[in-house]
This record gives C-alpha cells, structure tokens and sequence, in this order.
C-alpha cells in the first residue's frame, strides 16, 4: 500500500478505533498504520494507550478538554493597575509590572500578552521631527531625481561620487539598552527624534572638506580618468553646513562637477548613512582600538574587501528608498 503522509491525527485515531471494535491486537494496528503513513505514524504506545480507552468504552477520537489553572491574579482591579502602570511607564518589563503591581512574573506576562493583547515593539528611532513644509520638500526633490535616474541609463548612476563623515570612538559606545514600549496589536510605534551632537572642537569645517577631501577626491580621479578627471561627475553628499559651504561649492565648480540634490533631514537617503557606515559599525561593533592608527587600519581593511557589486546595488537601494519617500509622501518610512 502506498505512502500517506497527509493522514492525519485524528484520522489515524479514527482507524484504531474501528481496527480495535474488530479486535486487532495493537502491534498489529502500528504495523498497519506504520505501512500506510510511514513516519507520520503514531508511536505505539500512543496506540497501545488509545486501544485500552476504546476498549474501556470510549467513543470519542477527540483530545479530552484539559482543566485551565484558576486566574490568581487577573481580576478587574489587577488588570487596571497593569494597563495603568504601562501607560505611564511604556518602556518598562514584565519583571517590572509585576512587581509594581505585587503578582508573579508570569501573572503580569498573561495579563499583558493575553488579557490586554500588548506586544513589547521597538520604537522608531527617527533623525529629525518633519514639519508638513519639510515633507513637502523632501516629496518633491525625490520627485526630482527620479524623474532624472529612474529608469534612465544605468551608467548614469556610475557617474554619482558620494561621501560624508562619521564618528567611530575607539571603544564601544554603550548601546540604547531598551528602546522598546508595550502597545495593542495593530497601533504604530512612536517615533523618537535623536539629535547626536558632534564632539566639542572636532567640527569639520567646510574649508578644510574644500581643500583636503575633495582634492583627494580629484586626485583619484586624475589617476583612473586622466582626460577628464572629474569633469561631468555628480557630487551626492548631505546637506550639513560644511558640505553647503561657499568654499566647499566653489570647489566643486573648479573640478567641474555637479551636485545632486539631497533632500532635507534625510539621512535615511544618504548612501553613505543608510548603507555604509552601518555595515562598517556592525563589523568594527564590540571591538577595541589602541589609537587612531589601529582603527584607521580596521576600516581600510575592511573597506578593501566589500565587493564593487555591493557599491552598485546601494545606488540601485538609493532609487528604492526615493520611490519610498514618494509612496509615504514625504515622511520616513520603515526599512530593512
């Protein structure tokens, strides 16, 4: 007899039951089952134990209804204290809640999981609070670009050059150790506007990005395209003071080159924010550095081996997160 693995449970139960009215023993019973269902089949002693209810007057293949352990602490006034508590304290864990209000830990764990249905979710952790002006502007300067990349010839995106800055301490810095709040299923998570100031006197300033970065900038470009150097390339960087700086545009003019729009309050945009600083942090996380000379080593080494494709799939994500601005009309969006 052939193979069938979709033979269910209950419907093994059901065959035990009629095999055991005619008075098949249960080894016999599990041979015929295992011939039939293979390894889907039940255990023999499951079988065994089936053949001794149905031979003791059962009729039902249906799993007896278990008794449920008593509510202790899921009264009206416990659940009010519990989804009071969460509501002033959103961020708080379950060890928490039950101790504030006086139950076990798993008392609290039922009463927020299944009596309130709340899940503990992560909040957005967003840069800046748009205004509906700023929303406006970052729609229809991705409008822009789109309708100047999307769609057009791939090499088009080869001609953008795109940098910014970072900090990477020497130390790991202490992580935000819980950004995550208790809500209903379906409700949005907040989103919360971090401002990370840069350290005191350290400030790039837009000279020194004029007469240092970009002329590297040049340099390298000298090197591989010695015609036309940086002639007809585009410029994508941010819109920090720096970058937009009287010096820095100048610059730009004398290599002949073009700047891309970059919409406002947009790191989420920026390739640089959105894809290569985080991939660079996550390998360099939890690692630590003598000096500035060992770290720069770490980077270089770790800049050397991602893949040029990897480079090109990111202006490619750049196309992507534009049409996400586009569909959330300006806002920020989640992503992956």
């Amino acid at each position: 007899m052939a193979s069938c693995p979709n033979f269910s449970e209950l419907e093994q139960r059901t065959y035990i039951k009629f095999r055991t009215i005619l008075e098949i023993p249960p080894k016999s019973i599990h041979d015929e089952l295992a011939t039939i269902c293979g390894e889907d089949t039940l255990s023999y002693s499951t079988i065994r134990r089936w053949v001794s209810l149905f031979r003791e007057g059962r009729t039902s293949v249906q799993d007896a209804p278990r008794p449920r352990a008593p509510k202790l602490a899921t009264n009206n006034d416990k659940l009010s204290e519990v989804e009071e508590y969460v509501k002033s304290f959103p961020h708080s864990s379950v060890e928490e809640v039950a101790n504030y209000v006086g139950i076990s830990t798993g008392s609290a764990h039922t009463i927020l999981n299944t009596d309130l249905e709340l899940r503990k979710v992560q909040v957005r952790w967003v840069p800046h609070c748009l205004t509906f002006p700023q929303k406006a502007a970052r729609l229809q300067m991705a409008k822009e670009n789109l309708e100047i990349y999307e769609g057009s010839d791939p090499r088009r995106l080869l001609e953008i050059v795109t940098g910014d800055e970072t900090w990477i301490q020497f130390k790991p810095p202490i992580r935000k150790q819980d950004g995550r709040v208790w809500l209903k299923k379906g409700e949005i998570p907040p989103a919360v506007c971090v401002r990370l100031p840069c350290p005191e006197g350290q400030t790039l300033t837009g000279q020194f990005y004029a007469d240092v970065v970009l002329p590297e900038v040049e340099k390298h470009y000298l090197k591989r395209r010695p015609k036309t150097g940086t002639r007809g390339l585009k410029i994508l960087h941010d819109n920090a003071r720096p970058h937009k700086s009287l010096a820095v545009r100048q610059k730009i003019k004398d290599m002949s080159m073009h700047e891309v729009p970059h919409l406002p309050y947009s790191p989420d945009i920026a390739p640089c924010d959105f894809w290569l600083f985080r991939k660079l942090k996550d390998n360099l996380s939890g690692r630590e550095f003598e000096d500035r000379l060992s770290l720069g080593r770490a980077i270089y080494r770790y800049l050397e081996v991602i893949p040029k494709d990897e480079y090109r799939k990111t202006f490619e994500n750049w196309i992507k997160r534009l049409n996400s601005v586009v569909a959330y009309k300006g806002d920020y969006f989640e992503h992956s």
